[in-house]
């Protein structure tokens, strides 16, 4: 998934890193930045043009140092967690991409209640690391998420959840990291949740794309989340079926982003409108319709993301023209067509 943090200026703006920025990243990240990195290695659709710098800092104090300088140099950075739920262009991402490193990874107990345990849970773990904890320790709530990918922070961002539920149900708070050093903790209340989104205070979401043009630019390094006690061997049990009956329905072995489109409000699911319009199957170069699951596309092997971007506009123009229903894209979609190059 996306992750932790929002588009933290348009990147798809005009901007050339410059040698001067680079000089920077190499002194401030020493081995921790690599440059011109294709995008489709760390995307669970396989495609992706090259981001102009990939940053892994390896503590809180490089991170808020990084975040902090690129705004003072104006240059825009997205912070990317399983790249699960995320489209990158063929002409990749002009600034920066932040990977959390092992430094954000990591579940530990907190509070005192026994009857609703609670979890600190460090942005970078791995969802499905936190959904076999929980399962071991016999904490149950988390259920809905067996078999999304991606990382704790990016299912915070995005509100990741299935019809069982979602994280808004377990999340009781967030620490964000903002530039100039000061981690914030907000409560639930104070967060705003919508379908597959988060909105911290100060955030402002593009409805049609889910783009997030924030002006706090936070980047969330942790959440904490609540669950009741349940039964460990029950909890596998359910475990054993929810992730069958999901391998029944969707292509889990196949490059995909998951979910491609938002379920519209009153209307049939997504998934049912594709398959009604007689889509599934559908293909453009190597992006497909999966027979599987209509609301998937897979990378068969060789797409690019022209190839999956023309794919979803057939399928939104074919669902509007059959049903009237206007399908937005669930998956974050960030980058430019096509990487421009300057001189400098």
């Amino acid at each position: 998934m996306i992750s932790h943090a929002a588009l933290s200026n348009d990147l798809t703006a005009a901007f050339f890193l410059r040698p001067d920025d680079r000089s920077w990243l190499k002194d401030l990240l020493g081995g921790q930045v690599q440059f011109d990195v294709p995008m489709e290695r760390y995307t669970t659709l396989g495609v992706g043009g090259p981001a102009d710098a990939l940053a892994t800092p390896t503590d809180t104090r490089t991170l808020e140092k990084l975040v902090s300088g690129a705004d003072q140099r104006s240059i825009p950075w997205l912070v990317v967690g399983g790249g699960s739920n995320l489209l990158v262009k063929d002409g990749g991402i002009r600034g920066i991409v932040i990977l959390l490193g092992a430094h954000y990874k990591g579940i530990a107990e907190t509070g005192s209640d026994a009857a609703r345990p609670k979890l600190r849970v460090k942005a970078g773990t791995r969802l499905s690391t936190l959904c076999r904890y929980t399962i071991d320790h016999g904490l149950a709530g988390l259920g809905f998420a067996l078999g999304i990918p991606g990382s704790v922070g990016g299912s915070i961002l995005m509100n990741a959840g299935t019809a069982g539920g979602s994280i808004q149900d377990v999340l009781t708070s967030v620490s964000v990291l903002w530039p100039g050093g000061r981690i914030e903790r907000i409560e639930k209340k104070d967060l705003v949740f919508g379908y597959r989104r988060l909105t911290l205070p100060g955030w402002e979401v593009t409805p049609r794309s889910g783009e997030i043009n924030d002006n706090r630019k936070g980047v969330i390094v942790d959440g904490v989340f609540v669950f009741e006690p349940g039964d460990a061997g029950q909890l596998k049990s359910d475990a054993r079926r929810i992730k069958k009956e999901r391998r029944q329905r969707q292509p889990l072995g196949k490059a995909s982003a998951g979910c491609f489109f938002k379920n519209p409000v009153d209307h049939p699911p997504a998934g049912r409108l594709i398959d009604l319009a007689g889509l599934k199957g559908n293909r453009v170069g190597d992006a497909q319709v999966s027979m599987q699951h209509g609301n998937f596309i897979i990378n068969r092997g060789k797409a690019c993301a022209a190839d999956i971007l023309n794919l979803a506009e057939i399928i939104e123009n074919q669902v509007l023209a059959r049903f009237g229903v206007q399908l937005e894209p669930e998956v974050i979609i960030v980058g430019e067509s096509n990487h421009a190059t300057k001189s400098i």
